[in-house]
């Protein structure tokens, strides 16, 4: 029992027990000449009062979240499919929707046990939140898609599952009415856990999969969206919808609360679907665009002239674009580089079997793999 006078909940230690009754799975590295080391699917270690989980890179994201279901608690990364592995996970630097709350994995992988191109196995942070001894290589393994090594554990921080979850949506009749709409939001008394931005013909894909009144029919007419995710107990869900459905007045031509329960993480899901270019998600080429989130509006236009479907973080100034072989690649390409320059921001674009990127310049990944390299001799 803590001070307040709840019980805590137990510590879970698995030592080797497997996530959700899964049964055991391993596979030998593929980097590992030695054959001595297995990646294991395991749940290795779950202290759950310390809000800390030591598990095999090969437990899939779904078996991970039953396990933390139990304590009432999660890993609050969106993602596109539940069979992804917790490895792949870290290794492409996945998320989604809460990032503008949550942050994202940089925030919550604290330890990592991965393996060279020879075999050495190496460890970089601990199983303990305030670890802050030595190098960090945790954060340079995030996002390097197994250049730099072959993930073997990973250790998590995690946060707890809230009481309630909702979404509002605002559509804007124009940019300009989105644009006053973000620099309100800036001075919001409210506390959005998701803050995205859609144009139009993303909100058409993604939209009505959380609320079925929101079909093509109803959304026409408008030119932008926000879709804002609130979390807490019941009370503090109504009083933030509400809020912010006052603050966004007279800017947002509509503001509309979704009561469906589960809305929040089916719109995380698709929208991640969307970013990620899954298979669900038709497109021939798409981009990723970085920019202020004040130039936000801005590249919305861009693609919106086009007719892209452009869906991304209008807090973190993350946006994603995808299209189909009829819109020239090369025409988005020039006016989004224009976008870039005034805005200190970075454009790559992904096609079937190249990647482009501006401003031009050395993969980090291939700078932190020279690093590395290094360090270990």
């Amino acid at each position: 029992m803590n001070c307040c006078g709840r019980f805590l909940p137990r510590a879970r230690r698995f030592n080797g027990a497997h996530a959700a009754g899964a049964e055991a799975k391993s596979f030998n590295m593929s980097n590992n000449p030695t054959g001595l080391t297995e990646i294991t699917s395991n749940v290795i270690d779950y202290p759950a009062r310390d809000m800390t989980i030591t598990v095999g890179a090969a437990l899939t994201v779904g078996h991970l979240r039953e396990v933390l279901k139990q304590e009432k608690q999660q890993l609050p990364i969106d993602i596109a499919e539940d069979a992804m592995t917790v490895g792949d996970l870290v290794a492409f630097d996945v998320c989604g929707p809460r990032q503008y709350g949550y942050g994202t994995l940089r925030d919550y992988v604290i330890g990592v046990e991965a393996s060279d191109g020879n075999g050495r196995v190496f460890h970089a942070g601990g199983r303990v939140v305030k670890n802050v001894a030595g190098y960090d290589l945790c954060r340079m393994l995030i996002g390097a898609k197994g250049q730099l090594g072959t993930l073997r554990q990973l250790t998590f921080k995690l946060k707890p599952i809230p009481v309630e979850q909702c979404l509002s949506v605002a559509a804007f009749r124009s940019l300009r009415d989105l644009d006053s709409a973000l620099e309100r939001l800036n001075l919001s008394a409210t506390t959005p856990q998701i803050l995205d931005v859609l144009n139009h013909p993303a909100a058409e894909k993604l939209l009505p999969s959380i609320d079925a009144s929101m079909a093509s029919a109803k959304l026409s007419g408008f030119e932008a969206f926000l879709v804002l995710g609130f979390e807490g107990s019941r009370k503090a869900c109504e009083w933030q919808t509400r809020t912010v459905a006052e603050e966004l007045h007279g800017t947002a031509a509509s503001v509309t609360s979704v009561g469906r329960p589960e809305a929040t993480t089916i719109y995380c899901q698709t929208a991640t679907q969307f970013s990620t270019g899954a298979a669900e998600i038709q497109t021939s080429w798409s981009a990723k665009v970085v920019t202020l989130p004040s130039r936000v509006a801005g590249a919305l236009q861009v693609s919106s002239d086009f007719g892209l479907p452009t869906c991304g973080r209008a807090g973190n100034g993350i946006l994603f674009i995808n299209a189909d072989s009829e819109v020239d690649v090369g025409q988005v390409r020039e006016k989004l580089v224009q976008l870039a320059k005034g805005s200190s921001g970075h454009v790559e674009i992904r096609e079937l079997n190249k990647t482009w990127r501006y401003p031009a310049m050395t993969s980090p990944v291939e700078r932190y793999s020279r690093m590395l390299h290094e360090l270990l001799g």
